[in-house]
Order: structure tokens, then C-alpha cells, then sequence
């Protein structure tokens, strides 16, 4: 069963289009080169066709067999050379009883399904490392639109702070104070920086090449809605990897049905002439044989195929439970940070820029200290920095759940959720 993986609601389900640069990377195209050069996919066509092979082995009959026999030769009296020799000359088939050629033939063809099936799993784990990797690089990219807009406030505060002080009213250690901040700022700047060029090669890592992109283009700020509960239970139930689990069951009851099968003995036919020198007479010869299984020859066999579908059912409904729980956990991680994206939206992030606007008239009317200006600067900063985090874990949490029902998950109405200062000024 092949599924399609969704492009996260980071990009595409959003709807957000970019007019990028040549050097910006987009979301399918990352996941284009996962596809084509990621070294965990390049084995399934090598391994397709040796489970293909395996089915053509598996439907081979045995070949008939030619015996030729010679009695009587080289004695002595009446054998004395070839005078009393007998020749025998026959063909014989070995007949398969309990259809072995089927459950062969069954057995290997589970078996290229399962191969279907870990492929499948390899393809998802591929994709969703990758767009983990671009979205961690998108964020990073956010941050370091965040740390020079925070740069962007505190040079005008030091720009407000140097009139006061040649007007004379704020003393050399409020601005070196200053200083000591946007310095501050720009080795976080610098940081950020050094990690976006670290996580580029790590992106494209996932397809073997080095980096031959700026940036990469998407919108942390539009929230798909998600599904409810019970439609997503429902799409995990249809995932690889609870289908795999299938196929794990699949394989073992076909490897019992050939056990079954292998247990009975096959029977070996054979006809043929036969010609005395002694006599000059021909005859004709006929052969049946067969094995006596006086006890069953596959029992031990038998038995550990039936442990081990044993074993494979309780794993499925262990893995169902852990799965079903895992996919509640997120799904309820998805809501609560929506919500709390909501607040900081709604509450924090309007009273910080309220704050900073207030503490940036007051402190250039000389109302309030340059302590009580640089703390609001702290206070709108870090609510900017909580948006871009709680963002960033929405999308690598929505992520999570598209991994864990292998299927699209986001509805097409979203919660854009506005953060950048410029958007609101």
C-alpha cells in the first residue's frame, strides 16, 4: 500500500507562495532530492527486483529426471563382457503434493509486499527528516529577521540616548549600558547566522550534496486547523505502520501453510526400458516411491510459525494502543499550543509593543529611566521570540502526526497568526 506524505501546512497547505530567489529552496523541491538521492531509498530497487526473483524461484516446478542403469557387465561365464548385460533406461518426475508450488509462490509474494511496506515506512521517515531539517532552518531564518529587528530598536534607543547625553541629561554609563546590549544583539545575530549555514548543510545532507541554496521560502504564521480525534484514530488505523504489521501476520501464517505443506511427502513417478543382451528381450518399466513419514517431520517448524503469529498479533495491539495514545498526545499538544499562540497574539504580544511604544515616548520625554526602556525592549522581544518557538513546535508537531498516520492531515481553513513588529506597525 503506497501513501502519498504530505507537504507540511508550513508551505503548502497554507497556500503561501513566495517569489523566491534562484538560491531559495522550496519545501517540494527539498523533498524531490530526498526522493532521488537519499541513500535509505536506493536499495529498494535492487531489493524489488530480488523479491521478484524470489517469486519466479518460488513458482519453479522440478525438472524430470533421466536414469540410465547398466547390470551385468564385465562378469564372467554368461556376463563375460556385455553378453548378459541389462540397460535401463527411464525418466522419472517428482510429483509436489499439498500444493508447495502455491504456498511458495504465496509465501514470496507476502514477502515482496512486506519489502513494499518497509520501503514505504524508509520513504516517510526520509521525508519527514527532511522537512524537519527545513523547518528548523525556516525558523532559524525567522530569527534572524527577529535579532535585527531588536538590533533595529536598540540602535535608536542608543540614537535617543547619545541627544540626551550632549544635551547633557543622561551620564556616559547609561550609554555604554546601551552599547553593552546591541552588542550583545549582534553576537545573537552572528550566532543565529553561523547555526542557519550549519543547518543548510544539514538539509542537504538528506540528499547527499552540498548546499546550493541561501534560503529556504515558507510561512511559519499560518496555523492549519486539524482534524478531529476520531478522523485522525481512524487514519492511523490505515498507516504503513500498523499495515505492516499486517503484512508481518501475512507472511507468518503463509509460512505456516508451507510447513503444512512441506510435511507431506511428495511422490516420484518414473517409466522407462529395458533391454537384456542375454535374453534380446525389451521390457517396459514402471516406478512409484515415496518417503514413509512415520513421524511429522515439521513439527518444530510448525510450532515456532504458530508462536510467532502468536507474538506479531500482540505486537500489533501494542503498537495500535501506543500509536493511539501517541496521536491523542499530539493532538492535543497542536491545541494547546494553538492556544497559546492565541494569547500571546491577542494579550502578550500587543501589551509588550504597547509597553516598549510608551516606555520609548516616556524615556525620550525623560519620564522614566533607561533601565525601565531597556526592560520593555527585554519584554517585547521575548514575546516575539515565544511566538516564532510556539510556531515553529506547532509545525513540527503537525509534522509528527502526518509521520504517524502516513496521510494529510491539515483541513484547508487556517489561523494565520500575525508576529513580525513591521506587521503591526
Amino acid at each position: 500500500m503506497r501513501m502519498t506524505f504530505l507537504l507540511p501546512a508550513v508551505l503548502v497547505a497554507a497556500g503561501y507562495c513566495l517569489q523566491a530567489r534562484a538560491s531559495s529552496l522550496t519545501l517540494p523541491q527539498a523533498l524531490q532530492r530526498t526522493l532521488q538521492h537519499d541513500t535509505r531509498l536506493q536499495a529498494f530497487p535492487y531489493q524489488l527486483r530480488m523479491a521478484e526473483a524470489a517469486q519466479l524461484q518460488a513458482s519453479i516446478t522440478p525438472n524430470p529426471e533421466l536414469d540410465v542403469s547398466l547390470e551385468n557387465v564385465l562378469g564372467t561365464g554368461d556376463s563375460r563382457g556385455v553378453a548378459g548385460a541389462e540397460l535401463t533406461l527411464s525418466l522419472s518426475q517428482q510429483i509436489e503434493l499439498g500444493d508447495k508450488r502455491q504456498r511458495r509462490v504465496e509465501l514470496a509474494q507476502q514477502q515482496s509486499q512486506l519489502q513494499r511496506d518497509n520501503y514505504e515506512l524508509e520513504r516517510l521517515d526520509a521525508l519527514a527528516d527532511t522537512t524537519e531539517q527545513y523547518l528548523q532552518l525556516l525558523q532559524l531564518q525567522n530569527l534572524q529577521q527577529w535579532a535585527r529587528d531588536k538590533i533595529r530598536r536598540e540602535q535608536a534607543v542608543l540614537a535617543t540616548a547619545q541627544l540626551r547625553s550632549q544635551a547633557g541629561n543622561l551620564n556616559d554609563a547609561d550609554i555604554s549600558r546601551i552599547k553593552l546590549r546591541l552588542i550583545r544583539s549582534e553576537i545573537e545575530l552572528a550566532d543565529i547566522k553561523q547555526a542557519i549555514e550549519s543547518q543548510r548543510y544539514r538539509l542537504a545532507a538528506s540528499w547527499n550534496r552540498p548546499p546550493d541554496f541561501d534560503a529556504v521560502s515558507g510561512d511559519l504564521t499560518t496555523l492549519p486547523l486539524v482534524p478531529p480525534l476520531s478522523e485522525l484514530q481512524h487514519q492511523l488505523q490505515q498507516s504503513t505502520a500498523l499495515q505492516r504489521y499486517i503484512t508481518l501476520e501475512r507472511v507468518a501464517q503463509s509460512e505456516l501453510r508451507l510447513t503444512d505443506a512441506n510435511s507431506k511427502a511428495d511422490v516420484r513417478l518414473s517409466a522407462g526400458l529395458r533391454r537384456n543382451e542375454a535374453s534380446n528381450d525389451n521390457a517396459l518399466v514402471f516406478g512409484l516411491s515415496m518417503p514413509l513419514t512415520l513421524s511429522d517431520p515439521k513439527a518444530g517448524q510448525r510450532q515456532a510459525h504458530m508462536a510467532e503469529q502468536e507474538f506479531l498479533a500482540i505486537q500489533h495491539q501494542q503498537s495500535r494502543t501506543a500509536l493511539s495514545l501517541l496521536v491523542q498526545q499530539q493532538w492535543l499538544a497542536l491545541e494547546q499550543l494553538r492556544n497559546t499562540l492565541h494569547i500571546i497574539q491577542t494579550q502578550l504580544l500587543p501589551e509588550a509593543m504597547q509597553l516598549h511604544s510608551l516606555s520609548l515616548q516616556g524615556y525620550q520625554q525623560g519620564q522614566i529611566d533607561l533601565l525601565s526602556l531597556l526592560s520593555a525592549g527585554e519584554e517585547l522581544a521575548q514575546a516575539q521570540r515565544d511566538v516564532i518557538a510556539s510556531q515553529s513546535r506547532f509545525h513540527l508537531t503537525l509534522l509528527e502526526l502526518e509521520r504517524l498516520t502516513g496521510q494529510p492531515i491539515s483541513l484547508n481553513t487556517k489561523t494565520p497568526v500575525v508576529t513580525e513588529e513591521h506587521k503591526n506597525e
